[in-house]
């Protein structure tokens, strides 16, 4: 699969229907709540609003957005088991709009691990090939080579109901991968674990994607995920992409607030109630040369650093990461974070003075978009 082109896709859910007599009410409550969400017409709920996007052969992006901004419905349009109620989905230059899911070469990874419980992982992960009559020689050969690969080896005879939450989901991407796809998606596949299983296979799953020439879009609602695992993030939010780029671009040149307090831990500090000075802003008694049209501006908490000289503010309280240490300021009626690297123990009320990096500063119009 060399690209796959998503042009103007736009897909619309139909307004629930209130007919007979049982289960009215909620059905009635349930359209309720449709007919109130942001993005409707009189065909239904607006899910993906005109996304256009192109996806290269072998790149890992992921789509990063709140629950309910459309991730998963574009992922599912992928796959082939929804189809958009308008655009084209091309992979390869044809249109794959009359294509089933068996037959477009893509392989997916749900939140849940949807394992046959009756049969042993060996037969788990070689149930696709099975059914596709390949020769069992051949079938022991490539299980064997993803158990290896997955570090699942020593689990081939057990079932899914004696392994730990990190081997399902390890056996669950085996499956996927065995018969070797062009387009591997994985929806939200580690939200149920903890953070040390999380870590370690989201490693895993970057090795895998350094190792196999294929192509993997990952959704999630985890901007660490997002800034560890993507070459490309899309930014979602309402059925909508309002950023495409890589990590650094969308961390440093965020294209609106939204994408500024999207990407980054912690979130960007930003200062609505900005004061106009002699033509400048002045923030905190910093005077500022601001872009025209400023009417939020951003910083992201490590470049509000501890000095000798500078701002005057108050520790509301601290909160210790090891290495680092994220403060929680006030100065007067303003809040905002400073992450330093600082060893001190800071208690609450304590005095001190910082120094914003005005090279570090982002500018924001009062629509939210970047200057």
């Amino acid at each position: 699969m060399s690209s796959i082109e998503l042009k103007e896709v736009l897909k619309i859910y139909p307004f629930t229907k209130v007919k007979g007599v049982f289960g009215r009410k909620k059905k009635q409550e349930l359209l309720g709540k449709q007919k109130a969400m942001p993005y409707v017409t009189n065909e239904g709920v607006i899910v993906l609003q005109h996304i256009n996007a192109t996806i290269r052969e072998g790149e890992f992006v992921v789509l990063l957005g709140p629950s309910g901004c459309g991730k998963t419905t574009l992922l599912r349009i992928l796959a082939g088991l929804e189809e958009p109620t308008l655009g084209e989905v091309i992979f390869d230059g044809k249109d794959m709009k009359l294509v089933p899911p068996e037959d477009r070469d893509v392989a997916m990874v749900f939140q849940n691990y949807s394992l046959y419980p009756h049969l042993s992982v060996f037969d788990n992960i070689a149930f696709t090939l099975r059914t596709q009559h390949i020769p069992r020689e051949q079938i022991e050969e490539t299980v064997g080579e993803m158990g290896e690969l997955l570090g699942i080896s020593e689990c081939m005879d057990r079932l899914p109901s004696q392994l730990s939450g990190g081997q399902l989901q390890r056996v669950a991407i085996a499956r996927a991968l065995v018969r070797k796809p062009k387009l591997f998606l994985l929806d939200e596949p580690f939200s149920n674990l903890d953070a040390q299983l999380r870590a370690s296979l989201r490693q895993l799953v970057k090795k895998i994607h350094a190792t196999l020439d294929t192509t993997f879009i990952y959704v999630t609602h985890d901007q660490q995920e997002a800034l560890l695992m993507g070459q490309r993030i899309l930014v979602m939010r309402d059925g909508i992409i309002v950023q495409d780029g890589t990590p650094g671009e969308i961390y440093n040149h965020p294209a609106d607030i939204h994408c500024a307090l999207t990407l980054g831990s912690p979130q960007m500090n930003l200062f609505s109630d900005l004061e106009e000075k002699d033509g400048k802003i002045s923030l905190m008694n910093v005077v500022i040369d601001a872009p025209e049209g400023t009417a939020h501006m951003g910083i992201r908490p490590v470049h509000v650093q501890l000095a000798d000289t500078g701002i005057p503010v108050q520790v509301e309280y601290a909160e210790s990461l090891g290495s680092e240490t994220v403060l929680h300021l006030r100065a007067g009626h303003r809040q905002f974070t400073s992450v330093t690297e600082s060893q001190c123990t800071f208690h609450r009320g304590q005095q001190v003075t910082v120094r914003l990096d005005i090279n570090k500063l982002h500018f924001f119009d009062k629509d939210g978009k970047r200057i």
